[in-house]
């Protein structure tokens, strides 16, 4: 994965909508059409990443799979919310926009309560 081209090609794309004028749709969809080649793009390079991700963990020794499982939903999480809530303020609503970041804060929030409770057990054995 090149990120100077991959900029690059979002530099162009959003100056192209720009140039496309008053025409929202049209804007949005060039923006839609983009974003998803960048995505397909930054999802070529994932498949080494979690194996890193993996090594590394299992490295540590002990680590708990599932906390890989976590980690790697929350980082999806995170991803979908900017995109989707990108695409909402591309679009002019600004609040549906605040309502996605919250769902995607809060579905966060669910997802790492496993790892928060394993935390929590873990400061009250130090502190006993």
């Amino acid at each position: 994965m090149n990120i100077v081209i991959i900029c690059a090609f979002a530099v162009v794309s959003a100056i192209i909508c720009k140039s496309v004028g008053n025409d929202r749709s049209i804007a949005l969809v060039l923006t839609l059409a983009a974003s998803a080649v960048i995505f397909m793009k930054v999802a070529g390079s994932m498949g080494g990443l979690i194996a890193q991700m993996r090594s590394l963990f299992y490295a540590q020794g002990g680590t708990d799979p599932e906390y890989i499982r976590i980690l790697l939903k929350g980082l999806g999480i995170c991803y979908i919310t900017s995109f989707a809530s990108g695409i909402c303020r591309d679009s002019g609503e600004s609040t549906l926009a605040e309502q996605t970041v919250l769902a995607g804060k809060t579905a966060l929030l669910l997802i790492i309560l496993p790892m928060l409770e394993t935390l929590i057990g873990i400061v009250r054995t130090l502190l006993m």
